[in-house]
């Protein structure tokens, strides 16, 4: 008796770590659809509700289960596609992933839990072949093992209660066709009919993607650290297609967000005739399509000390296209970058012009572990880099990661900056949103002062500023004088006119800091000081992240979105 107890216990188990991993894949599926704050916000909610169902409702049996779980896990690359970019178009970030969870991931944990409380032996195959999911292997490998394995367990329980199995009489071949044939046929079905396969292109992407509908090509993607990154090209329409967006640029994109981009073709234009930057295949490429990132670049105009002729050393925390690594370098900067996605940092190499900065000046890591390792090596080091920029610039699907904007972080980044350096944070967000604020206050706590500017090309009444959602950039400094910027001038610019509107008109962007903190008393300010033990600032950018999710739809065609 106890050993048919084990066994149902560990059926249970074998079971609730299938759904657990389907559950997980999926999750990761649609998020390049939805971002992940949207994706995530009522997931547990159905999760939890489908489970319950099984006990108020007549749950399936066993078989009828394990042939439902086959199917759906099967059909779940094309499902969680269709129904996820489908109900993307309605622009809602509530409803659209809840809507795919219903219909995808409910009939899945439905029919897994019903296997989980009707006490079953699930074949011993079952629990061994779990054990290649621990594998890499791609998320539609990942549904193709799960129906497979649930269709295998299907037969092997029809295969128990038929009558061959009990008696050993009936026909081997009636056996073959109503039972073994179908467990076989199922699995290999979705492999040999194209249209029952995955949308979404192989990862990694071997050669290019054009798009048979749109002017659109896909030079790269890929699964990474941070989703799928994609490399992508927006054409010049065709004269028979009717399209007004954007066009003539390449973008880099992870997952559900927008880390960077540059205008190509037509729209690649210089100042003095200058030769523009190349890729590595030698493709001309022009500005930034975001000015943030040459907003950044501001602060090699601090002037706080004036002994201070030029700045050596800059810190790229957080790398994106590249667009500021590779104008501290045209400044003859030594220039380090730590970026915690190797797949950024090879797309930026590849398709944005991001030149070698050396071995021992990128780091494929964490920020937070790096700069505590690097304020530890100064103890023991006799002539430590100290850095005299640094761009922190880590916003990413909506928000950014909160372990990286905590005091004690400011604290140990401190510790690597020169007495007279110069800290640029990039924040999206609304000004006076509990985000913004928490962001701006303890930036303040950790440095003697700060500046904001917003990257808006064209001018802004505060009222705008207030309601928008918009691109911060913060430049702190410990210095004791005041932290001025000096005019921009021609050498600045790189040949770029992006650059010269934007450094060039520094005075229009400055944000009063009052219009983030408000009116905050000073005993307040406490309660948005964002330490390691108490950081809220995750919860605070869920509103905003669902927020920014309806902003990019708006600033790409549906397509773009859709095609990773």
């Amino acid at each position: 008796m106890a050993y048919f107890h084990a066994k149902s216990l560990l059926a249970a188990f074998a079971v609730s770590a299938g759904l657990s991993v389907f559950t997980s894949t999926y999750e990761r599926s649609i998020t390049p659809l939805f971002a992940s704050v949207p994706t995530g916000k009522y997931l547990p909610h159905v999760l939890y509700g489908t489970v319950a169902l099984t006990f108020i409702v007549p749950r399936l049996t066993t078989s009828r289960a394990s042939i439902a779980l086959a199917v759906f896990c099967l059909l779940a690359p094309i499902t969680s596609y269709r129904l996820g970019a489908y109900a993307a178009r309605f622009r809602d970030p509530i409803k659209g992933p809840l809507t795919t969870h219903v219909m995808v991931l409910a009939p899945v944990v439905f029919a897994g839990a019903s296997i989980i409380r009707n006490h079953v032996e699930v074949s011993d195959f079952l629990l061994s072949a779990l054990c290649i999911l621990c594998l890499d292997i791609s998320d539609d490998n990942v549904f193709f093992v799960l129906g497979s394995i649930h269709s295998i367990t299907w037969a092997y329980m029809r295969l128990k209660e038929s009558t061959v199995m009990k008696s050993g009489k009936g026909k081997i071949s009636s056996v073959l066709f109503r039972v073994i044939a179908p467990a076989v046929l199922l699995p290999l079905l979705f492999l040999i009919v194209p249209s029952l396969r995955s949308p979404t292109l192989p990862h990694p992407l071997v050669g290019q993607y054009s798009s048979p509908s749109y002017p659109l090509r896909i030079l790269s993607s890929i699964h990474s650290i941070t989703g799928i990154v994609v490399v992508g090209e927006l054409l010049p329409p065709p004269p028979s297609q009717d399209i007004t967006s954007a066009h003539s640029f390449r973008f880099l994109r992870a997952s559900h967000s927008l880390l960077g981009g540059v205008w190509i073709g037509s729209k690649v234009m210089t100042m003095n005739d200058a030769l523009p930057m190349v890729d590595e295949q030698g493709t001309p490429l022009g500005d930034s399509i975001y000015s943030a990132f040459v907003l950044q670049e501001a602060a090699r105009l601090v002037d706080s000390a004036p002994h201070i002729q030029t700045r050596e050393n800059a810190l790229i925390i957080g790398l994106g296209a590249g667009i500021s690594a590779s104008a501290f370098t045209r400044h003859n900067m030594s220039t380090t970058v730590v970026e915690i996605d190797p797949a950024v940092y090879d797309a930026s190499r590849r398709f944005f012009g991001l030149p070698d900065l050396g071995q021992d000046r990128v780091f494929l890591e964490d920020a937070r572990k790096w700069v505590k390792n690097r304020k530890s090596s100064i103890d023991w080091s006799s002539s430590p880099t100290m850095y005299d920029i640094i761009v922190h610039d880590c916003f990413s699907g909506g928000g950014v990661p909160g372990h990286i904007f905590t005091l004690e972080f400011w604290e140990d980044l401190k510790t690597i900056m020169s007495p007279e350096g110069v800290l640029a944070v990039n924040f999206a967000g609304k000004l006076g949103s509990d985000a913004s604020r928490a962001v701006l206050v303890t930036l303040k706590k950790a440095f003697r002062q700060c500046r904001a500017f917003h990257d808006a090309l064209e001018h802004m009444s505060d009222e705008q500023l207030r309601a928008e959602f918009i691109n911060m950039v913060f430049f702190c400094s410990m210095s004791p004088r005041p932290l001025n910027f000096r005019p921009a001038v021609e050498g600045d610019f790189l040949n770029s006119y992006m650059r010269r509107h934007i450094l060039s008109s520094l005075p229009e962007r400055e944000v009063n800091l009052t219009q983030i903190t408000g009116s905050l008393a000073p005993a307040s300010e406490d309660l948005y000081v964002l330490t390691d033990k108490r950081n809220m600032l995750d919860e605070w950018q869920h509103d905003e992240a669902l927020e920014h999710w309806k902003l990019m739809r708006e600033v790409l065609p549906d397509i773009v979105w859709e095609t990773y």
